[in-house]
């Protein structure tokens, strides 16, 4: 087999899987109305049957080129889709909650480092959970989570940028202020265009 041979086969195989995360993608709206359906008659939780039709936008998150920015980018949704999945479904809301820790996890692992005021978060949460597990009291505890934006804010704080507009063109100079000081990162993502 020659490279040529080897190369034509990669082409293939990789607009068949394009091809069938499409096909995929479209057909989940059937798939989740039939999830919704056994769940709901033979199952009798019309609760949970209802997060089947959260498989529809999942199924665009995990189907894409870049599936780790999106999943950064919809991980608040995700957590909520899971918490409320587990609560409405088998009546898990109490640890259920700690879905939403995934939010800062992943965007630690997406990015791929840990500034100083995501590890100041992470550390509070940490000791808001271990102390509310110890002394088995949720209530007061949660004062504690203050202190993420009050460190934060005294020994972290962000750069603060003001904006001059030299020249005439004043739009430009918006987005130049826009892309330099407040988005973080601009990426093109190849599945939006098409």
């Amino acid at each position: 087999m020659n490279v040529k041979t080897k190369i034509e086969g990669r082409e293939i195989f990789l607009n068949l899987s394009k091809f069938m995360k499409k096909r995929v993608i479209q057909a989940m709206p059937l798939i989740a109305l039939v999830g919704f359906l056994v769940s709901g008659l033979y199952l009798e939780n019309w609760r949970l049957g209802w997060s089947f039709f959260l498989l529809i936008p999942l199924s665009w998150i995990f189907l894409s080129r870049n599936v780790l920015k999106r999943i950064n980018d919809l991980a608040p949704l995700v957590a909520l889709i899971i918490f409320l999945w587990l609560g409405f479904g088998f009546e898990l809301w109490h640890p259920g909650w700690l879905v939403f820790l995934l939010i800062p996890v992943a965007n630690m692992i997406v990015e791929k480092r840990i500034t100083p005021r995501k590890l100041v978060t992470v550390i509070v949460v940490a000791i808001f959970v271990g102390i509310s597990l110890y002394l088995d009291q949720w209530h007061p505890t949660w004062i504690v989570l203050l202190m993420i934006p009050i460190i934060n804010t005294i020994f972290f704080p962000y750069k603060i940028s003001t904006f001059r507009n030299s020249s005439g063109n004043w739009q430009e100079n918006v987005k130049k202020f826009f892309n330099d000081n407040i988005i973080v990162e601009h990426h093109n993502d190849e599945d939006d265009e098409e």
